[in-house]
């Protein structure tokens, strides 16, 4: 697990989904420019995160993105920008609040000229992602607030300690329409992946449900299930475990669904001609889970398909929409590594022992002056969940390959 994430009592943690990418490596997919293409849009979360936490204490380190960064290192969206010879992304937003000590954030600030909305932590629609400003806050208050004093901090700190805006995709796309005047324009080449993070709140939601309580209630909350639900949890025992299984289930349904809808009605109704939409790897397969039991594992897999599922049927036939399956070509990439160039697809390429990353191996601190021992530059891997530069690579080539057969060029 994320060393530095705890969501409430028993809420499993983690800041985004790692995706499955493939196809080869390296720079192996041409350039080729979709005719009239003039720049990317981009919705999504960590994986698609180009520098929004890119600030304070994580930018002195030399960190910023989900990977192991370096001068050199890309994200899946700057590589394609890159190999379409469109401008390099740059965050729309920045800023984050945390409440470690000796660790700084920075204030919100809008950058009206970017175009890569994409936040770590972000659901698609449920503002409460894992490590966000809005989880932080709803422990801070639910535990007396101003009032609760320093236990309340602690608690608000224990739960969420960066603080990251963690913006959902809907309000990402709400933002660009804004800033945009109301629409895209027909050269705007759009990339949306989400849904890793609704899988880890569903997910934390059922963890707690045996022991019941009010941190499975809060879990219950934070997941996004009905009052009945969060209840049926709050009671404990095998009922309770029942419940929030099928709570998850349906949390992930409603997720795929409420996605779809918005590629349907806020970026192809809106104008978008070219949209590709990435869908959810198999997060079992990632190192967050792998440790997990046989069980588990199948029911993370299972929230993964549900997802998948709803969104292939939301956006089945819908012009102008590519759709992108990482969950299967992920799979394959896992089952075959050598296929892919990969040397190791199962363990992480960020040390959580290197005193030069103050958080413990995550990736958004992760530098090539903290990862193990030996070479790790064909690692999948770079934290518990999400992918190296080279997994990035594979995962740009994948997408521009499926781009380029559709027909976008």
């Amino acid at each position: 697990m994320t060393r530095f994430t705890k969501i409430a009592a028993g809420v499993l943690g983690a800041i985004a989904l790692a995706s499955c990418g493939g196809g080869g490596g390296g720079d192996s997919v041409s350039p080729t420019q979709p005719a009239g293409i003039a720049q990317l849009v981009t919705f999504g979360d960590s994986l698609s995160d180009v520098g929004t936490y890119k600030v304070g204490s994580i930018a002195a380190v030399g960190g910023g993105q989900f990977t192991v960064n370096s001068a050199t290192s890309k994200n899946w969206t700057e590589l394609i920008s890159s190999r379409l010879g469109l401008a390099a992304p740059c965050a729309a937003q920045t800023g984050f609040s945390p409440l470690i000590p000796g660790f700084t954030g920075a204030a919100t600030v809008n950058n009206t000229a970017c175009r890569n909305y994409a936040q770590g932590s972000a659901r698609v629609t449920n503002p409460y992602g894992p490590n966000s400003k809005a989880v932080q806050d709803f422990v801070f208050n639910a535990n007396g607030g101003a009032s609760g004093g320093a236990a309340a901090v602690t608690a608000a700190a224990n739960a969420s300690p960066l603080g990251f805006t963690a913006l959902p995709v809907v309000n990402q796309i709400n933002n660009h329409l804004a800033a945009v005047g109301g629409s895209f324009s027909d050269r705007d080449l759009v990339l949306v992946l989400a849904g890793g993070n609704d899988v880890f709140l569903n997910l934390g939601g059922v963890g707690p449900a045996a022991a019941g309580g009010a941190g499975a209630g809060a879990a219950a909350f934070l997941a996004g299930w009905t009052p009945d639900q969060q209840r049926a949890v709050a009671a404990g025992g095998a009922a309770a475990v029942s419940a929030a299984q099928t709570a998850a289930v349906q949390g992930m349904t409603r997720a795929g669904e409420e996605l779809a809808g918005y590629v349907k009605t806020l970026i192809v109704a809106k104008g978008a001609k070219f949209v590709t939409v990435v869908n959810l790897p198999d997060v079992a397969q990632t190192p967050l889970v792998a440790g997990f039991d046989t069980a588990t594992r199948g029911f993370v897999n299972q929230l993964s398909t549900t997802f998948n599922g709803a969104l292939q049927a939301g956006l089945a036939n819908t012009p102008g929409v590519v759709i992108v399956d990482a969950y299967a070509q992920g799979r394959a990439q896992l089952a075959s590594p050598a296929a892919f160039g990969l040397t190791n697809v199962t363990g992480r390429a960020c040390s959580t022992t290197s005193t030069a990353n103050p958080l413990a191996g995550a990736s958004i601190t992760c530098t090539t002056a903290s990862t193990i021992a030996g070479d790790t530059s064909r690692y999948n891997f770079s934290d518990d969940v999400h992918l190296t530069p080279y997994g990035n690579q594979l995962l740009a080539d994948f997408v521009l390959g499926r781009i380029v057969a559709a027909g976008v060029r």
